[in-house]
């Protein structure tokens, strides 16, 4: 978790690393829509999902972006949605005071 602006200007600086792209419509796993800071390796692409106002991360999503023999390109393979978070004490708290 970290303060909007500081956020901000981080998911502007990793989008300027050599290999990593935007992608100006993704959706997370809810069907948010947002932007995304993607790679591709191996024939797929994942891509981090932010609001596209508040630039608040919204989850993640990985896209076969070639043909194989198994998978067609286009194919979602893997999806999240972050709905809630939270700073906790200790490893194993929950937010709320839930162990």
């Amino acid at each position: 978790m970290l303060p909007p602006k500081l956020g901000a200007a981080l998911y502007r600086a990793v989008a300027r690393i050599p290999g990593v792209t935007i992608v100006d419509d993704s959706q997370d796993a809810a069907g948010r829509a947002g932007i995304a800071v993607a790679r591709e390796d191996a024939g797929t692409r994942t891509e981090c999902i932010f609001a596209r106002d508040t630039l608040e991360y919204l989850g993640q999503r990985k896209i076969q972006v070639q043909d194989t023999k198994w998978l067609k390109k286009g194919a979602l393979l893997k999806t999240s949605a972050i709905f809630a978070r939270g700073i906790v004490d200790k490893l194993g708290e929950r937010p709320g005071g839930t162990s």
